[in-house]
């Protein structure tokens, strides 16, 4: 029977997991920057679809650092949507196209979270009003995920070239 995941394969995760998680430390004095758009997208790149085991581990050390809340619901089906983004664009090289995707994807972060939001935090009443209170609390949140567009953009746009260059350096010597 053939592995799915080598030991090698464990080991990237576990250290992938540390970056993002170290990163997201690192820079949460800043509200919505963030570097874990950022690595979930080049590990997708490098990676493949063995990145959607990241994001089980990236949140069960996230719960259990701040504890359970409806971000842990969100984290489950937004992440995976971001690297199946990915995954569909895997051979596009362009750091500006990159940039635009990680931005977008900032962007819609809060439309992206406002389902979890409604169905956890709206009382039993008519769709009418959950949908109300849903778009009522998506556009409260809009100067954040422009925020979170605008440093998913530039952070992609300055690191992706830099990093894809040094892991194709680590690759290759680690082929030779």
């Amino acid at each position: 029977m053939k592995k799915i995941f080598s030991i090698k394969d464990i080991a990237y995760i576990g250290m992938a997991v540390a970056l993002i998680e170290s990163c997201k430390v690192a820079l949460s004095f800043l509200p919505n920057i963030e570097l874990t758009s950022f690595w979930l997208i080049m590990f997708a790149l490098f990676m493949g679809w063995k990145t959607f085991i990241i994001i089980p581990v990236f949140i069960a050390i996230e719960a259990s650092l701040y504890g359970p809340h409806v971000w842990i619901i969100m984290y489950l089906y937004v992440w995976p949507i971001l690297v199946a983004m990915t995954l569909v664009f895997r051979k596009n090289r362009s750091a500006l196209f990159w940039a635009l995707l990680s931005g977008f994807f900032g962007l819609a972060f809060g439309l992206l979270c406002t389902p979890a939001q409604v169905i956890f935090f709206t009382k039993p009443q008519t769709i009418e009003k959950a949908l109300k209170a849903g778009f009522t609390w998506w556009v409260a949140g809009i100067p954040f995920d422009v925020a979170h567009c605008i440093g998913n953009f530039a952070l992609m746009l300055v690191l992706y070239h830099p990093i894809r260059i040094a892991v194709s350096r680590i690759r290759h010597e680690q082929n030779t």
